[in-house]
C-alpha cells in the first residue's frame, strides 16, 4: 500500500512556520556619506591591508576572488526604491531605482547583520547630501529655530518617516516573500551625518541636543521605545582633525554617550581611525602651502611634499584606494567596509547578540 506523504509535508510546513521570526528592520539615515561615494572598484584595496584580519575581509566579500557577494536574506529600501537583496551598487546613485557603481555603509552593515542574525532583515535607508540636522533633519520636538519657518525645517525627517510608514504598511507588496503572520520589528537605527552642520554656529552648539531629540522622536513615531541606535562620529580627514568646527560636531555625536537613559541602547562610535593612514598622509601633507599639489591642511607635517614628493607607486596606491574627495572619506571602499562592519558590531552589541 502506497503511503501518503501529506502528513510529512504538513509537519514540515508547521516546523518552518514555527521557526519564523518577525522581520527585523534597521533604519539608516544621514547625508552624502550615508548615501556612500566609494566606487565599487576600491573595495579590493582592503585586501592589501597590513592587518591580516582586515585583509581577510576581501575574501568574505569576494569568496571566489571575482564576484562581490549578495544576500537575499537582507532586503533594502533605499531612498524610496526597493531591492530584494543586498548587493553592491546601493550607494549614491543617479537614479534611485537602479543600481549604481558605489557603496555606502549599508553593504557591510547588511552583510554582517545577516551573517550573524540568520533571519530575514530589511534595511530602510534615507539619505541626501548637503543636508543638516539643524534644518533638514530637524526633529519636531526641537521646534523651529530663530530666523526659520516651520516649512523650511524637517523636510528629510518627514521624508524618512514617510518612507518607513509606506514601506511597513505595504511590506507584502514591496517584498512578496514577507511572512505577514510573524509581523515586523523596527529594531535599530544608524545615523551618519554632520558635515553641513559644521558651517553654522547655532547648528554646532545645538547638535548634541538635536541628536538626542531626533532619537527620541523617531522612537515615539514608530512606537519602538527599545529601538537600538548607533551613531557614527564624523571622521573626515582622520583622527588628527580633532580641531575647530569638526571637533564641535564630533563632540555633538559623542554627547549621546553621556545621556543616562541611552546607556546600553544608544552608542556613538569613532570612525576617523578607519581611514587608511597612507591615504591621509598623501592627501594632507605638510610643507609650504604653495608646494602642496592637492587640497590639504597640513595634518601630516612629517610628510613634506616639497622635499618628498609622491612617488609613482604611491600615486598608484591612491588610484586603487580612492575615488572621491576628502569630505567623502576619499571614496575609499576599504573605509566603508570597515564602517559598516563597525556599525553592525555595535548594533549587535546593543542587541545583546555576539
Amino acid at each position: 500500500m502506497k503511503q501518503s506523504i501529506l502528513p510529512s509535508v504538513l509537519l514540515l510546513t508547521t516546523v518552518l512556520c514555527s521557526d519564523a521570526k518577525p522581520l527585523k528592520i534597521f533604519l539608516m539615515a544621514g547625508q552624502s556619506n550615508m548615501e556612500g561615494h566609494a566606487e565599487i572598484r576600491t573595495i579590493d584595496f582592503i585586501g592589501e591591508d597590513a592587518d591580516p584580519e582586515r585583509a581577510a575581509l576581501l575574501e568574505k566579500f569576494k569568496p571566489d576572488g571575482k564576484t562581490l557577494v549578495t544576500r537575499d536574506d537582507v532586503w533594502v529600501m533605499s531612498n524610496g526604491a526597493f531591492f530584494d537583496k543586498l548587493q553592491p551598487g546601493l550607494g549614491a546613485r543617479n537614479e534611485s531605482d537602479k543600481l549604481g557603481n558605489k557603496i555606502g555603509p549599508e553593504y557591510a552593515f547588511g552583510y554582517f547583520m545577516g551573517e550573524t542574525l540568520k533571519e530575514q532583515i530589511l534595511l530602510i535607508k534615507c539619505a541626501e547630501g548637503g543636508t543638516s540636522l539643524y534644518q533638514n533633519w530637524r526633529p519636531p520636538s526641537a521646534g523651529v529655530p530663530e530666523g526659520k519657518t516651520a516649512a523650511e525645517c524637517g523636510d528629510l525627517y518627514k521624508a524618512l518617516v514617510s518612507n518607513v510608514h509606506d514601506c511597513v504598511d505595504n511590506l507584502k507588496k514591496h517584498f512578496p516573500k514577507y511572512y505577514e503572520k510573524e509581523g515586523y520589528e523596527i529594531a535599530g537605527f544608524v545615523w551618519f551625518q554632520g558635515y553641513n552642520d559644521m558651517f553654522d554656529e547655532a547648528a554646532r552648539k545645538e547638535y548634541g541636543k538635536n541628536l538626542v531629540l531626533l532619537i527620541k522622536d523617531l522612537r515615539k513615531e514608530f512606537k519602538a521605545p527599545d529601538m537600538k541606535v548607533v551613531v557614527g562620529v564624523m571622521g573626515v580627514n582622520g583622527p588628527r582633525n580633532e580641531i575647530g568646527k569638526q571637533k564641535d560636531i564630533r563632540d555633538g555625536h559623542r554627547f549621546v554617550n553621556t545621556v543616562p537613559e541611552f546607556k546600553g541602547n544608544v552608542k556613538a562610535i569613532e570612525t576617523a581611525h578607519l581611514l587608511h593612514p597612507k591615504v591621509l598622509e598623501l592627501n594632507l601633507p605638510g610643507g609650504p602651502p604653495g608646494g602642496i599639489p592637492r587640497a590639504g591642511v597640513g595634518l601630516y607635517p612629517e610628510r613634506d611634499i616639497t622635499k618628498n614628493p609622491i612617488t609613482p607607486e604611491e600615486q598608484a596606491l591612491l588610484n586603487r584606494a580612492t575615488s572621491n574627495l576628502g569630505y567623502h572619506y576619499y571614496g575609499e571602499g576599504r573605509f566603508f567596509i570597515l564602517l559598516g562592519k563597525s556599525f553592525a558590531e555595535t548594533m549587535l552589541e546593543l542587541m545583546g547578540t555576539k
